[in-house]
């Protein structure tokens, strides 16, 4: 245990612990949330550089049966929707983190259940409920209520990542704007991706197939009625960047002194900076301000979670926690009137300060990448299947910001989605209730895809579980207005990978 760890608390339980299921939550956006049987293993991804990218390195999965581990808010579900939950209520200034192990007791095995912080001291709770499903939602809510957490009205949103990915060029934004005008399609947002800078750190400048700047963007998306959007990973930077070249003193360091990998992407591995470094704070300020100042209102910033690793900081007396904290409040600052979405980012350690939260792993045109999830024990990768699993099983998180579940994708070309998986990805959208998105190209889409596109764009309330005690596939899978089939095989009536929806 670190200086700045510290015990909150422990609780014996004295039950049987193949009757428990166990409903955690990971660390930032991408790490799994789920709903399992405690005796179940929770897996660690085998790859290292994933622990950083998908995980809190510092509170890693377990890797070890009837071990649950999960990040500010746990809870233990008995076989008559009874159990037990765990929230803590503030999460500004510390990591919290709990513990559920079945171990043996005097009387046979039990359930050990641990919390640990990791900064300051902060107000938890631990509560014996008959409702474990209301409980998780009423702490989580005081939890957002305690950091005044922001709840704007959800956006509908066209986004160029699922389809152009880092090949977007100015004319694919402007041609797809167009076509959502001419189809009446109700977006509020166009939001350009990845792609357009020269490298990961240098924002100001454009890649060469870009066929523009940015900066020429957002006027001509106003013209057609649209609020502009731009990506940004704002903590980030590439080796080859002169980002990295010209501010080497400015990124997290190892023990060894030099620059510190928190990743593997773009081709290689790259670098997060030290948001301890008052420099690094005044250029997150300036960066935001100027994107701002180019027109875009709407923030996608991704790869967060780089601000809040371990690693020797230039001011070493400040923790993981509130270096995050104070580098989101520098973005904030530059741009206080944009909407903010997050991704990649520390959940709770978010609230207060984002408009909207990536709540799992990114969609992709396909079901499942099954050897890397059960082979390399890494479910944070982008799958249609991932985005389902972790995103539905926190429906909770409305009461911290807009939840986001990822873009719907109606193609049929360029996917390997099947006709229920479709309408799977479009149930999530509908039973989480936040922001809406796409990233098809409008010119694909039939008169059927432009159909089920608008019904995925309708706004939704959020939806919450019938039951915790029954579930198809490890998730939270049974909602009110219908439920999911996660699993490979059909279970009674519902195909795999399928929708149901209940109709009121």
């Amino acid at each position: 245990m670190s200086e700045q760890e510290h015990n909150v608390g422990e609780w014996v339980l004295d039950v049987r612990p193949e009757e428990i299921r166990a409903l955690v939550s990971g660390f930032q956006s991408w790490s799994e949330a789920e709903l399992r049987p405690l005796t179940d293993l929770q897996a660690v991804p085998v790859m290292k550089w994933r622990h950083e990218q998908g995980h809190d390195p510092a509170f890693l999965p377990s890797g070890e049966a009837g071990v649950w581990r999960s990040h500010t808010v746990l809870a233990l579900v008995r076989p008559d929707g009874g159990g037990w939950v765990g929230c803590a209520l503030d999460a500004t200034h510390t990591f919290t983190h709990w513990e559920a192990r079945v171990d043996q007791g005097a009387n046979g095995q039990q359930v050990r259940v641990t919390c640990t912080g990791e900064g300051p001291a902060v107000e938890v709770v631990w509560q014996d409920t008959a409702d474990v499903i209301g409980t998780v939602e009423t702490l989580s809510a005081q939890l957002g209520s305690n950091m005044n957490a922001l709840t704007p009205p959800p956006l509908r949103v066209w986004c160029s990542w699922y389809s152009y990915y880092r090949g977007v060029t100015l004319e694919n934004m402007l041609e797809n704007a167009r076509l959502a005008r001419q189809h009446s399609l109700p977006f509020d947002v166009f939001q350009l991706d990845d792609g357009f800078q020269a490298d990961l750190g240098d924002w100001f400048e454009p890649s060469s197939h870009f066929g523009g700047h940015a900066k020429e963007l957002p006027a001509r998306l106003q013209q057609l009625g649209f609020t502009p959007g731009i990506w940004l990973a704002p903590f980030l930077a590439s080796p080859t960047s002169r980002l990295f070249r010209d501010h080497p003193d400015w990124m997290l360091r190892g023990e060894d002194g030099l620059p510190l990998p928190v990743g593997h992407n773009w081709g290689g591995a790259y670098y997060t900076l030290d948001t301890t470094h008052p420099e690094v704070l005044a250029w997150l300020r300036e960066l935001s301000a100027t994107v701002r100042g180019w027109g875009y209102t709407y923030l996608k910033l991704d790869f967060l979670y780089g601000a809040a690793l371990p690693g020797v900081r230039h001011d070493p007396s400040v923790g993981r926690a509130q270096a995050y904290r104070n580098a989101m409040q520098a973005l904030r600052d530059g741009a206080p009137d944009a909407f903010i979405l997050a991704c990649g980012a520390p959940l709770a350690g978010s609230i207060g300060l984002v408009d909207a939260m990536r709540t799992g792993p990114d969609v992709a045109p396909y079901w499942d990448e099954e050897s890397r999830r059960v082979w390399l024990g890494d479910a944070t990768g982008p799958s249609a299947r991932n985005a389902l699993h972790t995103a539905l099983s926190r429906w909770y998180q409305h009461s911290w910001y807009q939840p986001d579940p990822d873009v719907a994708i109606v193609r049929r070309e360029l996917s390997l989605l099947n006709h229920h998986e479709r309408e799977a990805v479009a149930g999530m959208l509908d039973i989480i209730g936040g922001l809406r998105a796409s990233s098809d190209p409008i010119f694909m889409l039939d008169e059927d895809g432009l159909n089920l596109l608008r019904r995925c764009l309708t706004l939704s309330t959020p939806d919450r579980p019938t039951t915790l005690t029954q579930s198809f596939g490890g998730a939270v899978t049974h909602f009110s207005r219908g439920m999911f089939n996660l699993t490979d095989q059909s279970v009674t009536s519902l195909p795999a990978h399928a929708y149901l929806e209940q109709r009121l």
